[in-house]
C-alpha cells in the first residue's frame, strides 16, 4: 500500500458516511419499489466497506513508494475518447457510440487486433443495449439508427 492510501481510505469513508445519511433522508423505499435514496444508500454502504478495507490494509504494513504514472499520452487519449463519447452520444446514438468507444479503446489504446477489437466492441455494445434498453427499459439515445 502507498502512503496516499493512508489518506484516501479515511477520506472515502467520510464521503461514504455522507452519502449513506443523505440517501437515508431521501427514503429507501422497498426492493420492488425503490425510493430515490435506494441506489445511493447501498452504493455508500459498499464504498464505506471498501474504504475500511483500504484503510486497514494501508496501516498494516510499511508504506511503499508510489509508482510513476508512466506515459501520459494514453491517459490523454482515453480522456478525449470519453469526451467524444459524451459529445457524440445524442447524435450517433448509444449503440454506434459505444461500439466506436470500445473499439477505439481496444484497438487504439490496448493495441489489440482488428478482429478482436471489433468483435468485443460489437458484443459489448449489443449486450449493454440489451441490458439497459430492452430489459431495464432505460431510454437510450437512438441516434442515426432510430431515424
Amino acid at each position: 500500500m502507498t502512503r496516499a492510501d493512508r489518506w484516501s481510505g479515511p477520506a472515502l469513508f467520510v464521503l461514504s458516511l455522507y452519502v449513506f445519511f443523505e440517501s437515508w433522508r431521501l427514503g429507501l423505499g422497498t426492493y420492488f419499489r425503490p425510493g430515490p435514496g435506494f441506489f445511493p444508500f447501498y452504493s455508500g454502504l459498499l464504498l464505506g466497506a471498501l474504504a475500511l478495507i483500504l484503510t486497514f490494509r494501508a496501516f498494516r504494513g510499511a508504506p511503499e513508494r508510489a509508482e510513476a504514472w508512466g506515459e501520459w499520452i494514453p491517459m490523454l487519449l482515453v480522456s478525449l475518447a470519453m469526451l467524444g463519447f459524451a459529445l457524440l452520444l445524442n447524435r450517433l446514438g448509444f449503440l454506434v457510440t459505444a461500439f466506436l468507444f470500445i473499439g477505439f479503446l481496444l484497438r487504439g489504446i490496448e493495441r489489440r487486433g482488428w478482429i478482436i477489437s471489433l468483435g468485443v466492441a460489437a458484443v459489448t455494445a449489443l449486450a449493454a443495449h440489451a441490458l439497459f434498453d430492452l430489459w431495464l427499459r432505460a431510454q437510450l439515445p437512438a441516434g442515426i439508427l432510430g431515424r
